[in-house]
């Protein structure tokens, strides 16, 4: 098959190349730096260097294509991110439409299935919304994840200062992780597969709530870590010190305080996905890593 991956080299797109051309698929990779032209032809896929923004570029980009893995990037940079989602999957559809591309993968996220009420995943929501509306004749697969494990790089700076992680969500109730290498076979299934229609599909790697990842964090480093508590509005105040837009701290702080108060994980938990290898406990040991090369 010739499939066509947004995403450049990252966390996701990288390995997902890597596993579809063992398979001895045809792989093109996008990515706005030509910087990246050589390391993508050291893979064995052929770069196509321009920015997803760009209609005529993705059109050229997906022709040929009998896949294509879409993925929406630098969102929280915008003042408005909702609007800059839905022009970003209309940019996506009618390349994809232009194309003639008949599968088509999108990397959405858990959350995905509710509204404005979840603040900033309802992105996820207008783009599904906006694909499968614009999209009537392709086969379309929203894969959802759930929070990425690197994610919790976030609290490096904290942790650093004062040996103390901060959070307006909960610390007790269970959160759902995953691993991007546990997202990559489930993607690479989905380019390749005959299913036809509309599908969602979660994925995951390891459930832990706060207090047990903040524990397994604590051993990783080799001191005990203070996980607190704090107000909405103290959030939003952390993130923007830390140099967040205001729009997307609004909207993050939202999303955390409603997975704090609400039943978030209900759909989740009703298509409840066969978890991946990959454990926080590992996790944690690159974590160190990283904090042990940023202090010494």
């Amino acid at each position: 098959m010739k499939i066509t991956l947004t995403g450049s080299l990252g966390h996701i797109s990288k390995p997902l190349a890597q596993t579809l051309i063992a398979a001895g698929h045809d792989v093109t990779i996008i990515s706005h730096s030509d910087k990246r032209a050589a390391d993508i032809r050291a893979l064995g896929a052929t770069p196509a260097i321009g920015s997803i923004a760009d209609q005529s570029f993705l059109c050229q980009a997906f022709a040929g294509a009998d896949a294509v893995y879409l993925m929406i990037t630098a969102a929280n940079n915008d003042a408005d991110i909702f609007a800059a989602g839905r022009q970003q999957a209309e940019v996506y559809a009618h390349a994809v439409k232009t194309a003639g591309v008949k599968r088509v993968v999108n990397l959405s996220s858990v959350g995905a299935n509710m509204g404005p009420e979840v603040g900033a995943l309802h992105i996820y929501n207008i783009i599904e919304d906006v694909l499968t509306h614009e999209l009537p004749d392709v086969n379309l697969t929203f894969l959802r994840p759930t929070a990425m494990f690197y994610n919790l790089f976030s609290n490096l700076t904290t942790i650093k200062q004062n040996h103390t992680i901060y959070t307006n969500n909960s610390l007790t109730k269970p959160t759902s992780w995953v691993a991007p290498v546990d997202i990559v076979p489930v993607a690479a299934a989905a380019l390749t597969s005959a299913a036809t229609g509309v599908t969602s599909q979660y994925v995951a790697s390891d459930e832990k709530n706060y207090t047990e990842v903040t524990a397994l964090l604590s051993h990783a480093l080799g001191f005990e870590i203070k996980l607190v508590q704090i107000s909405d509005d103290a959030m939003e105040q952390a993130l923007l010190a830390s140099g967040m837009s205001a729009s997307f701290a609004h909207q993050y702080v939202k999303m955390t305080a409603y997975e704090r108060d609400s039943d978030f994980y209900a759909d989740y938990r009703a298509h409840h996905p066969v978890l991946g290898l990959t454990k926080l406990a590992e996790f944690v040991k690159d974590f160190a890593h990283v904090y042990q090369k940023q202090v010494n």
